[in-house]
C-alpha cells in the first residue's frame, strides 16, 4: 500500500510503528482463534491447503503429483507453502501469516506518513483476517513477505531485503508475487525506478523460471460482473485520491487495467484479481478520504468507495464461511467409501469423485485413490472444458471419462459444485455406461463399463498412488501412460524410458518386468530418457 507522505509530516518513529502495530492487530487476535478453533474445518479453500500439505508430508521428495487431474506440478501452486504446511500444520502457518501480514501492513501504513494511521491500520488488519477466513493460507503467507518487501522500501538501505522478500511472496504464491507487482508497476508510473525494479523483478524472475522449469496451462473464470467492483474501487482512488499519492494511484490504474485484461484474455488468474481490492480497497480509499487537501466531493466518492468496498468484502467472507465451515456427514464418514474402493481395485485406474460445493472430496479421498479432478479452478477448465463450455452430454461425458481413463465414478451425497451439477445429475440418472456397484447412505460407487485402462497394452498397472504408478510390462515394448507428461517424470528403477507422447506419457520398456514412474527434484537426463540397462524383474 504504497501511500504518499505528506511533505510537512515527520518520519513517524520506532514506537509508533510498533505502537499502532499492537493497537491494529491485536483485536483481531480473538477472531483467528476463533478461526483456528471452530471455523477452520477443512471446507473451501482451506480443502486445497490440507491436501497439498498432506502430499508434501507424504511424497515431499516427489516433484509432480498424480492424485489431481492426471498430474501436475507442486511447484505451480507453491514453492515454500506445502512443505511448511507439512511440517508445521495448516492452522499454525495460516494464522502466523496472517498476524505477521497484520503487523507488517500496520508498519507499512505508518511508515507512508498519513495523518491518524490506527483506524486504516485496523480495517487492513480485518481484510488480512477476512482472507485467512476464507482459507487462503498459501496467499496469506504470499502476502506476508511481500507487505515486508514493501515495509523493507519504505525504510533506508532496505532494498536487498524487499527483493529478497519479493522473491519469497512470489515463491509462496504466484499471485501475491502479481500484486507486488502491481506496487512496483505504481513506482514505475512514479519514476522510482530502483524501487519499480526491486519489487518488479524477484517476481518476474521467480514465475518465469518456474513457468519455464514446470510447465502449466490452465485457465481461471473471470465473469462480467466480477469485473466491476475491484475497477471502480481503483479508479475512484484514481479519480478522488490525493494528488500527491502518485505511486498508490498509479499503481491503482495498473490494477484496473489488469483487471480488465483479465476479463478480455483468459489467464490462470482471472477472478484471484479481485483479491487485492479485497485486501487494501477498505484500508485505502479511508485514508485517502481524510487525506490533507481532499475536497469535500472527492471525500464523498472516497467514502462511497469505502462503504461499497467494505459491504463486498464482509458478503465475500460471509460466503465463503457458509460454504466452508459446516462438516456434511459424507465428509465426515469416509471409511466405507474408502474401504470398498481399495476392495475393487481403484488404486489400479483414476478415480472422479464429483466435486462437492464445498470440495471436501479434494482433500477426503485424494490420499486414497487418484482423481480426475480436485480442487484446482484452472487444471480443471483446461482438462474438463465440457463442464464449463456448454458441450456436456452423455456422450461427451463417456469420452471425457476414456481420455482421462476413469474406471470409477464416486458420488458424495452433499451439494455439487456449480460445474457439477449436470455430471451429478446424469450420473444420478444412471447412464448404461455406469454401474452402480455399492452404496451407503453417504456415497455411491459407479462401475464405468468396459474403461480405458490407465496404461494401454503390453503394459498394465500393478497399482498406484499420489506420487508414483507401478506398471507391469509382459514383454518389452512401448505403452501410453494416461498420465499427462512432465520432464520431471521418471523410473525410479532408472531403466525405463519415459518420453512425451501427446498429452500423456509414453514408456518404452527393454524388457519385461515390474517399474516404476514418479518424479524427483532432478529432471530426466536426456530428453525424456531416465534410461540404462533393464533386467527383469
Amino acid at each position: 500500500m504504497p501511500l504518499g507522505r505528506h511533505p510537512a509530516r515527520r518520519r513517524p518513529t520506532l514506537a509508533a510503528h510498533h505502537r499502532v502495530a499492537l493497537l491494529a492487530t491485536l483485536p483481531t487476535l480473538p477472531l483467528y482463534v476463533v478461526w483456528a478453533l471452530f471455523l477452520a474445518t477443512g471446507g473451501g479453500d482451506l480443502a486445497a491447503q490440507q491436501a497439498w500439505a498432506r502430499f508434501a508430508a507424504d511424497h515431499g521428495a516427489s516433484a509432480y503429483n498424480l492424485f489431481w487431474y492426471g498430474g501436475m506440478h507442486t511447484a505451480n501452486y507453491s514453492l515454500i507453502s506445502p512443505y511448511l504446511m507439512a511440517e508445521l500444520g495448516v492452522r499454525p502457518v495460516t494464522v502466523a501469516s496472517g498476524l505477521a501480514a497484520a503487523w507488517l501492513g500496520s508498519v507499512l501504513v505508518v511508515r507512508t506518513g498519513i495523518g491518524r494511521p490506527l483506524v486504516p491500520a485496523v480495517l487492513l488488519s480485518l481484510a488480512l483476517w477476512c482472507n485467512v477466513a476464507s482459507g487462503r493460507t498459501t496467499f496469506a503467507l504470499g502476502v506476508a513477505f511481500g507487505l515486508g518487501a514493501c515495509v523493507a522500501l519504505r525504510g533506508r538501505r532496505g532494498f536487498a531485503a524487499a527483493v529478497l522478500c519479493g522473491a519469497l511472496a512470489a515463491m509462496a504464491s504466484p499471485v501475491a508475487g502479481l500484486f507486488l507487482a502491481v506496487v512496483g508497476a505504481g513506482y514505475a508510473g512514479a519514476r522510482d525506478w530502483r524501487r519499480a525494479a526491486s519489487l518488479l523483478v524477484p517476481p518476474a524472475v521467480v514465475v518465469g523460471t518456474t513457468t519455464l522449469l514446470f510447465p502449466f496451462k490452465g485457465e481461471q473464470l473471470m465473469p462480467l460482473d466480477r469485473v466491476w467492483p475491484p475497477v471502480l474501487f481503483a479508479l475512484a482512488l484514481v479519480v478522488a485520491g490525493p494528488r500527491g499519492w502518485r505511486v498508490a494511484r498509479w499503481a491503482a490504474v495498473v490494477y484496473a487495467a489488469g483487471t480488465v485484461l483479465t476479463y478480455l484474455i483468459p489467464s490462470p488468474v482471472g477472478t484471484n484479481v479481485e483479491r487485492l481490492a479485497e485486501l487494501v480497497a477498505p484500508a485505502v480509499l479511508l485514508a485517502a478520504a481524510r487525506a490533507p487537501g481532499v475536497t469535500r466531493v472527492r471525500a464523498a466518492v472516497l467514502v462511497i468507495a469505502l462503504v461499497l468496498s467494505s459491504a463486498w468484502v464482509v458478503q465475500k467472507t460471509v460466503d465463503d464461511l457458509e460454504v466452508s465451515t459446516h462438516v456434511p456427514s459424507w465428509a465426515a464418514e469416509t471409511h466405507g467409501v474408502v474401504r470398498e474402493l481399495r476392495r475393487l481395485g481403484a488404486d489400479r485406474t483414476r478415480v472422479e469423485v464429483i466435486p462437492a460445493r464445498n470440495h471436501r472430496e479434494a482433500t477426503r479421498l485424494a490420499p486414497y485413490v487418484n482423481m480426475a479432478r480436485g480442487w484446482n479452478r484452472q487444471l480443471d477448465i483446461e482438462r474438463g472444458r465440457l463442464f464449463y463450455d456448454g458441450t456436456f452430454s452423455a456422450g461427451t461425458y463417456r469420452a471425457w471419462l476414456d481420455r482421462w481413463a476413469v474406471g470409477f465414478v464416486v458420488l458424495p451425497e452433499g451439494k455439487p459444485d456449480g460445474f457439477a451439477e449436470q455430471e451429478a445429475a446424469l450420473v444420478r440418472a444412471g447412464p448404461g455406461y455406469l454401474e452402480r456397484v455399492w452404496r451407503d447412505p453417504h456415497w455411491q460407487v459407479f462401475r464405468v463399463r468396459d474403461a480405458v485402462p490407465l496404461v494401454s497394452a503390453p503394459a498394465s498397472v500393478v497399482s498406484s498412488d499420489g506420487a508414483r504408478v507401478t506398471v507391469r510390462f509382459r514383454r518389452a515394448g512401448a505403452a501410453t501412460l494416461r498420465v499427462a507428461y512432465s520432464p520431471w517424470l521418471k523410473s525410479e528403477g532408472g531403466c525405463l524410458k519415459v518420453r512425451e507422447q501427446g498429452e500423456f506419457t509414453e514408456l518404452t520398456a527393454p524388457a519385461a518386468g515390474t517399474y516404476r514412474i514418479g518424479s524427483g527434484w532432478e529432471r530426466s537426463p536426456s530428453p525424456g530418457a531416465s534410461g540404462g540397462g533393464c533386467p527383469a524383474r
